[in-house]
């Protein structure tokens, strides 16, 4: 009798053991997954707006093109320059004067 009981008892061990362990490996699998779908969601929203960032504007110092976002700007009467840089900027400021 009390080796049927000590049998049951470790078999209801064992099954919850297993349950366990495969609860932790589908989660991870889950968890992995969603966090790939979840790069690429972020990946398409970050080329998304790079394309709505607006208008490309060459620097005229460089003449590298930036974005109309740039903090490097500078109005001018009716003109607005466009910088890729504070360096440039700057150049193009000692140069007008």
């Amino acid at each position: 009798m009390f080796r049927a009981v000590l049998e049951v008892l470790i078999t209801i061990l064992v099954a919850m053991v297993a349950r366990a362990v495969l609860t932790s490996v589908i989660k991870g699998i889950g968890s992995a997954a969603r966090d790939a779908a979840g790069s690429d969601a972020s990946a398409k929203q970050q080329s998304s707006d790079t394309r709505t960032a607006g208008v490309l504007h060459k620097d005229p110092v460089c003449g590298t093109y930036v974005a109309a976002t740039t903090p490097f700007r500078r109005q001018a009467g009716t003109s607005t320059y466009f910088y890729c840089s504070e360096a440039c900027q700057a150049s193009h400021l000692r140069a007008s004067r």
